[in-house]
């Protein structure tokens, strides 16, 4: 569900941009977006306390759940037809 828009910050590059704020699986959480600098998917929405720790615990799961469905998608089909 789109909740407007959000200043995020890329944890791999630190740049910061505004997004969609997108519902993340029925969470409160935000789906991570494509940073436009670096072109990561390791980003979050700025928030109030930035130093929470329990939202970087979260995060980082997110963003290895993301990586993880990348990989799985960076497969070749050819790789298939090796018989």
């Amino acid at each position: 569900m789109l909740r407007g828009f959000t200043t995020f910050k890329c944890d791999k590059c630190g740049n910061k941009f505004k997004a969609a704020d997108i519902e993340f699986q029925a969470t409160a959480f935000s789906q991570p977006m494509k940073c436009p600098k670096c072109g990561s998917f390791h980003t979050k929405p700025i928030k109030l306390f930035p130093y929470n720790l329990m939202d970087r615990f979260v995060y980082k799961k997110i963003w290895k759940m993301m990586d993880e469905c990348q990989e799985e998608q960076d497969v070749q089909p050819q790789e298939f037809l090796n018989l």
